[in-house]
């Protein structure tokens, strides 16, 4: 009697729905109790697969992209100052350690800084479009950072319909139109911005897109990041933090940034909020 009772138990609890957002279900397999590991955090049967953009990492000139959501539209690459691109590479290997532990599978946009591969945005773009298996991951993280009293610092972007970029040199322009991750990712900046402002990152604004001006010499200028008009089917969250000082993050802020990320994916993208598992 008491092993038939121990299978009906397993049975119901294999069979646990849990709630995500937007009120649909999925079912989450249950680990054994005699098991100390993490469960996996799925979408459909399958891993989830977060894409983190550490932003920067090379000096490369504009080219011209070849596929994806930006094809036709130039880009290149910068390092950055206030030593960001060191600082975001390490938030992004705090978050995608914490991550991992909690089942998720994570793809950085860099792997090394400066990179090694040296990818222009629109390079970048593409290995979020292809990073499950050939298949869009589940959400894009751009982690930047910006001097504090500078308009770009303390800011959330998430994709735009309409949303474009033109090249300076002809002309073409290239828009968004992928109307299912333009929603998810004004769902999923909300719950970054909720997430970054309980961890003490004060008043964050939160918009669609960001200004591009001519001006700047970018290769094409317009109202989207290139990696979120690349990676079109990749809903989006594009973080802009404070530095501590004209000298980049402090291990403390760096260290509160890849929680925020951390919470921020788990918040969106469930099942657990805030606890650094899915168990």
């Amino acid at each position: 009697m008491v092993a038939v009772a121990i299978a009906v138990l397993a049975a119901v609890a294999g069979a646990i729905a849990f709630l995500v957002p937007g009120g649909s279900t999925r079912p989450v397999p249950v680990a054994a109790p005699s098991s100390s590991a993490s469960r996996p955090c799925t979408q459909a049967g399958r891993a989830t697969v977060v894409f983190l953009d550490p932003g920067h990492g090379a000096d490369l000139p504009a080219t011209r992209a070849t596929s994806g959501g930006s094809q036709g539209i130039y880009s290149g690459e910068n390092t950055s100052q206030g030593n960001e691109p060191a600082d975001v590479f390490a938030v992004a290997l705090d978050a995608k350690a914490q991550l991992e532990r909690a089942g998720y599978v994570v793809v950085l946009s860099r792997d090394g800084d400066p990179d090694p591969a040296r990818q222009t945005l629109w390079q970048k773009g593409l290995r979020a479009g292809t990073a499950m298996g050939g298949a869009p991951a589940d959400i894009g993280v751009s982690i930047h950072t910006d001097l504090p009293d500078t308009v770009g610092a303390g800011q959330i972007y998430y994709d735009q319909l309409g949303g474009f970029r033109t090249n300076t040199s002809d002309g073409l322009t290239a828009r968004f139109t992928d109307e299912r991750s333009a929603a998810l990712s004004r769902q999923y900046a909300q719950q970054f911005l909720t997430a970054r402002q309980e961890l003490g990152a004060g008043a964050i604004a939160m918009t669609p897109g960001h200004d591009f001006p001519a001006g700047r010499g970018l290769g094409s200028w317009g109202d989207i990041p290139i990696i979120m008009l690349t990676a079109q089917q990749v809903p989006w969250v594009y973080n802009e933090a404070p530095r501590t000082s004209a000298n980049g993050l402090s291990p403390a802020d760096r260290a509160n940034y890849a929680s925020a990320i951390v919470q921020g994916v788990e918040r969106s993208l469930g099942p657990v909020v805030g606890t650094g598992t899915c168990s």
